[in-house]
């Protein structure tokens, strides 16, 4: 029996042994199933305004032997010159660097170190830019990291106005600077100095009299010529030769009416011109007799002249590999960029035909502004990519990218205006953009390149994107509503019928709707959108069926299903559940408001804000809903008995926007005071503040994996955070980690006594009171040549071998360790090793230790003071064993003269004792008194040879000296 209960109770044992073991894995298994809250976030990409008009060039420097350059462009952006990734079309730098005005280079106003005309030679390697004050300065471009550095300044360029065009000549030794003053300038490159002056010629065959301002300016495509064409305000061109002094050599063209914008060479037979005029200008060139260079002089025959209808702002001419074929690109007010072509036969007349022009589609529109500029893109044959040939700036700071075929390839938007609102589009790496205009953009986060869907004929206020990422829905000023296919930018579906702007919008949540077709759902079964508009009301739109957007192109017209009076006053957002059962209205009149999905009855009101609501958002895990107000708080409202849960505080301005991550248990919030926040739901904390705006952060929104947040401001930046809590934590482990493997390490070395590696070890890890210690044992285990312990002779061996890092950071622990009395015997002895190995002047001259050593001067003189009073009162003790009769006193006297003389030759002393109302001073502390006579100054003898009955006191006190000589005189 009793074999039996012990083997039940092993038994027994042995299943609560498994039993703890299987709690174990289980708990270990659900620490592993808990998701890990989010610490921390940083930014990953950027965009922000990079060009606000004005010249675009494109660089493409790489070292020599290198093939993989990487492209960039410079814009000029706000007065700066941005140096922009021209892949990404994010800004890497700018020229200038600084942003908004400074007081002393601002005059009215206006800020005189901007940038006005800036131009880049032919290499690549060098930017000449001119500011409003008229200064000139040049520039390199570093080929590795795309850097600027300012060369040399070459002072005020001449003109009485500001400077407006800038060109290189084809050698890179000549460059033109063209003004509003009418005149022309030729620089030498090499030299800075000026070498000709052109100005607009009076009367007769001048072209005109008075300031003419310069408005094109180009040099003939030629190395061996030193031809430049001037286009100026009133229409007239002329044509200089650098080489030719004789005014009578000057080719004068007024064929045009109003400003000429372009000109431009095909090869040695023919000039292109165009203008404000509406016109484009074919010229032959025509030889006749030689010039005083003996050059052949050319005479321009107008030959062909184009009525285009519009304002021409921008032509360039195509290179073609056939040599009989001329190709010139126009854009211009209407926003429409056309080709024209004209074949060049020996022996014809060539005339320019409309040969295409751009689809209508993606043509920016009259509109809109038109285009303002058009560029050609000398760089898609290096980087061999022929379809980005030409690049077109639109009225919006939009740069496209066009293919030789006139189509759009890509976008790089270089100012956003004000970003009032964004959405994350599922399953791609996008986010649609309302800005302060009728367009709505769409971003790929990867390449910041843009597509822009344009329908809207007022600015749109609010976007929203289906949960499967196919369709959006964009709302705004103009009252209506209009959904888009995401994949094609199409427009295929519109809602009207509120009497005011529309402010907000909503579109269901649950995926499985946007599948249903037929009379489900026309009959409500599918896919529908909410709305709320400045007029109070909310309403909710059935969209179309599947299968009436995929087989017809036809944009649908929408009527509500059902309406409702909202609120009181205007209403900022609108949310709908992701079951789709709730929807949740935020207003200015404070409150929140829940409705039932399907027919707008309302089903309760959220009050305690107060202030208006801005955001509300409904938690993807629990039934719980997030407010935001303008009373810098955040709520956290119960779904089951509409009961406010949590109140976040911290926000110091109006909280705009509120989201929930993923995993529902932590929120992000913006406001606007530019800071995003995070906070953990749980313990009402915030965990981290993001800090990348400027100014209101109006648009906030996460991925779905809720590792990528993306927010947009009234700043027009654009950036793109990232979730880095887990890589800090495993840094975090790694460095913890090393720091053990190299604490082990120490440990070891110092055990076998081998200082070197031991101090190496701990200046790594960074162990103050660690290396104090080898430093110690160092200056304690060493000896010198003479078998004697010689603390300098020893650290002045190691200080030989450290490098000027090393010593800079000994010496700031030096500075600290000096603090402390009973460490200042070490940090001096170190000092001293230090300062008499290495020279002076390689210490100076190191950064950071002139203000170490400034910094351990004070304390090491008040050690040295507090040495000497320490030495200066230990003659009491000699003088109480003396009067006690233990010393022999002529010995003693001896004794004590040759360790007064040594003291007083080693201390700082500068004047011998004096005695001042009886009493002897020395060095401004009272030693001995009376009997010294009248002279008021002694001798050393006389302050050795006193009388035992003449000594009154030792010490500061006067009072306890008095009392002391009244009863030695009794």
């Amino acid at each position: 029996m009793v074999s039996e209960d012990t083997d039940d109770e092993s038994m027994e044992s042995v299943e609560s042994d498994a039993s703890v073991e299987e709690k174990k894995e289980e708990s270990s298994d659900k620490t592993n199933s808990i998701p890990s809250l989010s610490k921390s976030w940083a930014i990953t990409a950027a965009h922000m305004p990079t060009y606000t008009g004005g010249k675009v060039s494109h660089c493409y420097q790489r070292n020599d032997g290198d093939t993989s350059g990487r492209p960039f462009i410079l814009l000029p952006v706000h007065g700066d010159l941005a140096v922009v990734d021209a892949g990404r079309g994010v800004k890497m730098g700018t020229l200038r660097g600084d942003d908004g005005l400074d007081d002393e280079d601002e005059e009215d106003g206006v800020d005189l170190d901007a940038i006005s005309s800036y131009t880049l030679d032919n290499k690549d390697r060098i930017i000449i830019t001119c500011t409003r004050n008229n200064v000139l300065h040049q520039y390199s471009i570093s080929p590795d990291d795309r850097s600027t550095k300012l060369v040399k300044t070459w002072g005020r360029s001449g003109h009485t106005l500001p400077v407006s065009h800038m060109e290189f000549h084809t050698s890179n030794v000549f460059l033109a600077t063209g003004s509003v003053d009418g005149t022309v300038r030729i620089w030498d490159v090499r030299g800075g100095f000026v070498t000709h002056v052109f100005r607009p010629l009076e009367g007769g065959d001048g072209g005109g009299s008075g300031r003419l301002s310069v408005t094109a300016l180009h040099w003939r495509n030629d190395v061996g010529e030193l031809v430049v064409a001037i286009g100026r305000d009133d229409g007239s061109m002329t044509i200089h030769d650098l080489r030719e002094t004789n005014e009578s050599s000057i080719i004068v063209l007024r064929d045009h009416v109003s400003s000429v914008t372009s000109m431009d060479w095909w090869r040695q037979d023919f000039f292109v011109s165009s203008g404000r005029d509406a016109i484009l200008n074919l010229w032959r060139l025509v030889p006749c007799e030689k010039g005083k260079s003996n050059t052949k002089k050319m005479q321009y025959r107008r030959i062909q002249s184009i009525p285009l209808y519009e304002q021409v702002e921008g032509m360039v001419i195509l290179p073609s590999e056939s040599s009989n074929e001329m190709n010139v690109v126009t854009a211009g007010s209407k926003g429409l960029v056309r080709l024209w072509m004209a074949s060049v036969v020996p022996g014809q007349t060539p005339q320019l035909v409309l040969n295409m022009e751009q689809p209508i589609t993606q043509a920016f529109g009259e509109a809109r502004g038109g285009y303002l500029g058009l560029f050609l893109n000398h760089l898609s044959k290096a980087i061999n990519n022929a379809d980005d040939c030409i690049v077109v700036a639109d009225a919006e700071h939009n740069l496209s990218f066009l293919s030789s075929k006139l189509t759009v390839n890509r976008t790089i938007v270089g100012h956003n205006d004000e970003i009032l609102d964004l959405k994350v589009i599922p399953e791609s790496n996008s986010v649609v953009v309302a800005t302060n205009s009728p367009q709505t953009r769409i971003f790929d986060l990867d390449t910041f390149s843009c597509r822009v869907m344009d329908g809207h004929s007022a600015t749109v206020l609010s976007v929203e994107v289906s949960p499967c990422g196919r369709f959006l829905a964009t709302c705004g000023k103009d009252k209506t509503m209009r959904i888009w296919r995401v994949n094609s930018s199409q427009c295929i579906a519109i809602a009207t019928g509120h009497t005011e702007p529309i402010g907000a919008c909503g579109l269901s949540r649950r995926i499985g709707r946007y599948e249903v077709g037929g009379k489900a759902a026309s009959n409500g079964g599918g896919a529908f959108a909410v709305t709320a508009s400045l007029d109070r009301t909310l309403k909710r739109w059935d969209l179309p069926g599947l299968d009436q957007v995929s087989k017809s192109t036809e944009i649908h017209e929408l009527s509500a299903a059902s309406s409702a009076r909202g609120h009181d006053k205007d209403i900022n957002i609108v949310a709908i559940a992701p079951n789709d059962s709730l929807v949740a209205t935020g207003s200015q009149d404070k409150t929140v408001r829940l409705w039932n999905a399907v027919d707008l009855t309302p089903k309760a009101v959220l009050k305690g804000h107060r202030r208006g609501v801005w955001d509300c958002q409904f938690s993807p895990i629990d039934r719980v809903l997030a407010t935001c107000s303008g009373d810098k708080t955040i709520k956290l409202w119960s779904l089951g008995d509409f009961s406010c849960v949590r109140t976040f505080q911290g926000h110091l301005a109006s909280v705009l926007r509120v989201r929930f991550l993923r995993t529902g248990l932590q929120l992000v919030s913006s406001g606007a005071d530019g800071l995003i926040k995070l906070w953990t739901i749980r313990t009402n904390e915030c965990e981290t503040t993001m800090d990348g705006h400027s100014n209101k952060v109006w648009a906030l929104d996460t991925t779905m994996d809720g590792k990528t947040l993306v927010s947009g401001g009234a700043d027009s930046r654009l950036i793109v955070w990232e979730d880095n809590t887990q890589q800090i934590q495993d840094e975090e482990l790694s460095r913890e980690a090393e720091t053990v493997r190299l604490n082990q390490m120490l440990e070891n070395h110092l055990f076998h006594r081998e200082f070197d590696a031991a101090l190496e070890i701990a200046l790594r890890v960074d162990k103050p009171m660690a290396v104090l210690k080898i430093i110690t044992s160092i200056i304690e285990s060493g000896y010198d040549d003479k078998g004697k312990r010689n603390a300098l002779k020893i650290l002045q061996g190691h200080v030989k071998n450290w490098d000027m890092e090393r010593v800079g950071k000994i010496l700031k622990y030096c500075r600290d360790w000096n603090t402390r009395a009973r460490n200042a015997k070490v940090a001096m002895v170190l000092v001293k090793a230090i300062v008499t190995t290495i020279p002076v002047d390689k210490l100076s001259s190191y950064s950071g230790i002139p203000e170490t050593l400034s910094g351990i001067t004070p304390y090491a003189e008040r050690h040295f003071d507090r040495i000497d009073r320490l030495y200066t009162t230990s003659f009491m003790l000699d003088f109480t064993l003396r009067g006690l009769g233990i010393f022999d006193a002529a010995a003693d006297d001896t004794r004590r003269a040759e360790e007064l003389m040594t003291w007083e030759s080693a201390s700082k002393l500068v004047l011998p004792p004096t005695v001042v109302d009886g009493r002897i001073q020395v060095g401004g502390k009272d030693i001995v008194a009376k009997g010294i006579g009248g002279s008021g100054r002694a001798s050393l003898g006389d302050i050795l040879n006193f009388d035992d009955d003449s000594v009154q006191t030792i010490g500061e006190s006067s009072t306890e000296s008095s009392s002391t000589a009244e009863e030695s005189s009794d």
